[in-house]
């Protein structure tokens, strides 16, 4: 027994050696397909990803080289951030390119002696004009001397027309400049221009007045676009060179002479800038005479642009020119909170529109008790919250509660008597009115006015036929009353002469006569014949009378004949 125990012993001992020896090498990645079991190691699956990057590359240059258009090779950015803000790779890159004549009035260069179209004019100019008398001669013949010239954005000025030349709106002109000459596009002449000289306090007799010296030739307008291609470029370098002085502006704008021998520099700074540095630095930079002009941030937007938060055009930048001051009374005044964020617009300061409809409110709050006033009732104190100014509702709310109440103002001014007069009424909820919503308060108005209009036709529908009965009667007494009466009116006038008999003929007619002419008046279903044959016809059951008319008889004696 001892023995077979060690024999099973040195043969347990020899099969995992057998079986160490039997095992073959460790398969690599890509024979571990065909076993599941196998797990590979951190190397080799660093190297099988590397592998399949390379092959990736490899396959995204091909097609890239392989891909052409009509319009030149296209390469989608390697680096991708949000799928849904690149561009389409089968459509053609399409670059934008401002044109430098957009904030000058017109869409394209324009060419000499030729003026520029009024809605290409209006289509690009901030704050346009209106020229509401054009086509209109004045009286006398003399035509108004000055003329009123648009630069850039919304800069404008006034000249003098030398005497024998003629312009009209639009025309590219050579206007005096400080010092040379410059270039603008003429905007309004003719009366409105001297309207619009008296509203700017610009006397047309004054010696002041600059003057216009022709319309451009075109090597005047070739030197213009190219002083223009250098704002830009001089814009970026105004702005590095002040911060490298360290001084507290911000350039906004640069506009270049039309002779390229001026450039006017707008900027804007809380605080009084010392920028004599800043000026030889620019003169020495760019070769010209240099001009700097403070401007505010509302005149900032104006000549920026942009969109308001209405989804329109800014207004200082497309017709307003009178920059009022706003305050926030304004806001006040029109029930609006006093949410910073809200009432600022692109300037940082109050909106301009604050001051539209201000009028309007102040107006319509007259007739309103004062506000903040409480009322006093029986169950409590109630307390003012807010008012709506053109439905004439104002809320109140009990003192520590939140619930609101709606009340007209003409009861909330009772309430206010009855508490001088030591009256105080029951509670709030009796005075409460129940309001609508938006929607259904639109859709009231709408079904008023469509009522209105509805009576308004039905009036003038009346109105025509009241006309025309006049101008029937009209008729009826040029012809006379001896005339035969005829329809209505003959069962009328035979109704009054005969009434007697008419009533007596009725009275003979009993029941059953009425009966049998209702039945008579029914339609009765086709019979058919005597003899079993079709159903006679409507004609063939009533018997036609020919002899109505003496036509008839004529007929039916030739067919005797």
């Amino acid at each position: 027994m001892d023995e077979q125990k060690d024999i099973q012993k040195q043969d347990n001992m020899a099969e995992p050696e057998m079986n160490a020896e039997a095992l073959p090498q460790q398969p690599t990645l890509e024979a571990a397909d065909d076993d599941d079991d196998y797990v590979a190691t951190a190397e080799e699956m660093e190297a099988f990803i590397r592998e399949r990057r390379e092959k990736e590359k490899e396959e995204n240059k091909e097609d890239r080289e392989n891909k052409t258009d009509v319009f030149g090779e296209y390469a989608a950015p390697e680096n991708s951030i949000d799928p849904y803000l690149d561009p389409d790779p089968t459509l053609p890159w399409v670059k934008y390119e401002e044109d430098l004549f957009l904030s000058r009035g017109c869409k394209r260069c324009p060419i000499s002696y030729v003026p520029v179209s009024n809605t290409e004019t209006c289509s690009c100019s901030k704050v346009t004009s209106t020229n509401w008398m054009r086509g209109i001669r004045q009286p006398g013949g003399t035509q108004f001397d000055c003329v009123e010239v648009r630069f850039k954005n919304n800069r404008k000025d006034f000249f003098r027309l030398p005497d024998g030349l003629d312009v009209t709106e639009g025309d590219v002109v050579a206007v005096e400049g400080m010092p040379g000459h410059d270039i603008g596009i003429v905007s309004l002449t003719g009366e409105v221009c001297r309207i619009q000289m008296k509203k700017r306090r610009v006397d047309p007799a004054s010696e002041n007045v600059k003057k216009l010296f022709r319309r451009a030739k075109s090597t005047d307008i070739e030197r213009w676009a190219e002083s223009l291609k250098n704002e830009h470029e001089a814009l970026l370098k105004t702005r590095r060179i002040a911060q490298d002085l360290n001084l507290e502006m911000k350039v906004n704008d640069v506009e270049y002479q039309g002779d390229n021998a001026k450039a006017i520099f707008y900027y804007t700074a809380d605080d009084r800038v010392d920028f004599r540095q800043l000026i030889k630095v620019l003169a020495s930079e760019f070769q010209v005479r240099i001009e700097m002009k403070q401007i505010g941030v509302r005149q900032e937007a104006g000549k920026v642009g942009g969109l308001g938060t209405c989804g329109r055009e800014l207004c200082c930048s497309t017709w307003l020119t009178n920059f009022k001051s706003v305050t926030t009374g304004a806001a006040k005044i029109q029930q609006i909170l006093p949410n910073p964020q809200k009432l600022a617009g692109q300037c940082g300061k109050l909106k301009c529109c604050l001051n539209f409809e201000v009028e309007v409110y102040a107006d319509a709050l007259k007739k309103f008790p004062p506000a903040n006033t409480p009322i006093r009732f029986k169950k409590g104190l109630a307390l003012y919250k807010k008012t709506d100014v053109f439905r004439g509702i104002m809320w109140y709310a009990y003192e520590g509660e939140n619930e609101l109440h709606a009340i007209p103002a003409e009861r909330v001014k009772e309430i206010i008597e009855m508490n001088r007069n030591q009256e105080y009424p029951e509670n709030l909820e009796a005075f409460q009115v129940e309001l609508m919503s938006n929607a259904a308060l639109a859709q009231e108005t709408n079904s008023a006015e469509f009522e209105r209009e509805l009576r308004r036709m039905a009036d003038d529908l009346g109105e025509s036929d009241s006309k025309a009965d006049t101008k029937s009667d009209n008729r009826r007494d040029r012809r006379g009353d001896d005339r035969r009466p005829r329809g209505n009116d003959r069962r009328q006038r035979n109704a009054d002469h005969g009434g007697e008999r008419g009533g007596e003929r009725r009275d003979r007619r009993g029941p059953d006569q009425r009966q049998r002419t209702g039945d008579q008046r029914q339609r009765t279903p086709q019979q058919p014949n005597a003899e079993g044959g079709q159903p006679q016809s409507r004609d063939e059951q009533r018997p036609r009378n020919n002899n109505r008319h003496p036509r008839n008889n004529r007929r039916n004696d030739k067919r005797e004949q």
